[in-house]
Formats: structure tokens, sequence, C-alpha cells
């Protein structure tokens, strides 16, 4: 039976299956006390934690030496620092509105 047939059973099982399961975990999600506010919670702690890594490493873009060649950053670190800051900026955002 050639690969590609394989790779197209797989997939249509996994998309007939997949409703079944997406049902069966909401129903266990909704159905915990008070579940709402512990994952808002978690939500919101791992946007603060993940937007400050973010900041700090946009920050160590741009105070780590770039004389080094051999360093990855060494040509591109402006546009490295710009898009850390970002996603920093993005996370920290998304924390206010969660």
């Amino acid at each position: 039976m050639p690969h590609h047939i394989w790779v197209l059973s797989l997939l249509a099982a996994l998309l007939i299956c997949e409703p079944v399961l997406a049902n069966k975990f909401e129903t266990i999600g909704g159905g915990v006390s008070g579940s709402f506010r512990i994952k808002r919670e978690f939500l919101q702690t791992a946007l603060l934690v993940g937007g400050a890594i973010l900041a700090i490493c946009s920050l160590l873009v741009v105070l780590i030496p770039h004389t080094n060649p051999s360093y990855l950053n060494y040509a591109n670190w402006k546009t490295s620092a710009v898009v850390l800051a970002a996603l920093s900026a993005i996370m920290f955002t998304s924390y206010f509105f969660v």
C-alpha cells in the first residue's frame, strides 16, 4: 500500500475522532467549579513571565558586545531587539485584556 494512503487514512481518523475528544475535554473543563478563575490566573501569569523573559532577552541583545563575528546576532542584533521588544509588548498588553 502506498505511503500517501496511510497518511490520508491517519488524517481521516484524526478528523473523525477529534470532535469526540473535544467534547469530552470541554465537559471536564466546564464541570470544575471555579475553573475559569484558575485558567485566567494561569494565563495572566504565563503572559507576565513570558513578557518579562522576552524583555530581558531584548535588553541582553542590545547590551552584549557585538565584536565577535561568530556571535549569532553580530549583524542583525537591531532587528532581533525590535522583534523581541515587540513580542514582549504584545504579551504585556495581552495580560491587561485577559
